[in-house]
């Protein structure tokens, strides 16, 4: 029992950060569900337990990226009720409600149609670690963009959904949807603290998709009862750890210094793949 709680509170831990930081939650995930030790923990609670687990730690890291940007999405959402109350489209809100739309648009709907390649992909660490290198260069490559200052509402329809694609690309274990959305707002000329906003912004709808279908698959199994109070407590050091890891994220983001985090990824991976081939 005291090993469950140390395998949920690590994995709450890892969710909580690496979510939000762009250094990939599900390639850690993946990287951390096939250690023998946690594999055979996990295994043993059951058919769908671990698919359970996942989806309550999405819930728990929505519930973190609400409570930081609350303040952003009660102005958007009094924004886009004012902007149909006055039949007036061209208000600020509405025009950044309806690029959250489009920019969510490419993974929802490459997400759907490859659902079943994405599920072997996750299935094996080898992937996460090359994506883990990959996804290092990318943010690194992020200190040669030149900085420019448009805001959200300035995005355009061309720019949201080029960082759409970006995201879509994040579908993969080891590519950070954080550090793609961003990249994708900088390369779309937005302002670093801006492309953070829109990056968060839209993953209220991505992460509450996704812990929704997996939720539904969830719901077919049965769980044992001991794993609920570990889960309930990992969910709230996750909630924890989000909060502080958006805190990190902003203050880095402003700075442009994404690339710090690219090394790091690049390190595991290379790690990883030595260990693999071993």
């Amino acid at each position: 029992m005291g090993s469950l709680y140390f395998i949920l509170l690590v994995l709450g831990i890892v969710q909580g950060i690496a979510e939000f930081l762009p250094i990939s939650s599900s390639g850690h995930l993946v990287i951390l569900e096939n250690i023998p030790f946690i594999k055979a923990s996990l295994e043993n609670l059951g058919e769908g337990s671990l698919l359970f687990i996942n989806v309550a730690l999405h819930v728990a890291t929505l519930a973190g990226v609400v409570m930081f940007l609350w303040k952003d999405i009660v102005a958007l959402i009094k924004g886009v009720i004012a902007s149909v109350l006055e039949k007036n489209p061209s208000r600020s809100a509405m025009k950044t409600a309806l690029y959250i739309i489009a920019a969510s648009l490419p993974a929802g709907i490459i997400g759907v149609l490859f659902n079943d390649f994405f599920e072997a992909v996750f299935s094996t660490s080898l992937y996460a670690f090359i994506c883990l290198i990959l996804n290092g260069f990318i943010l690194i490559a992020t200190k040669k963009i030149s900085i420019r200052n448009r805001e959200i509402d300035e995005l355009g329809l061309s720019g949201s959904l080029l960082v759409g694609f970006f995201q879509a690309f994040a579908i993969l274990p080891g590519i950070s949807r954080s550090g793609m959305t961003i990249t994708g707002g900088l390369l779309a000329g937005m302002e670093p603290l801006q492309a953070a906003r829109f990056s968060f912004l839209m993953a209220i709808p991505v992460i509450a998709g996704a812990g929704l279908m997996e939720g539904i698959k969830a719901a077919q199994g049965t769980f044992p009862a001991e794993m609920y109070l570990p889960l309930a407590i990992a969910m709230a050091v996750t909630i924890a750890v989000s909060l502080a890891s958006l805190k990190v994220l902003f203050y880095l983001v402003k700075r442009v210094r994404l690339d710090l985090f690219g090394y790091y990824t690049i390190a595991l991976g290379v790690a990883g793949l030595i260990m693999y081939c071993l």
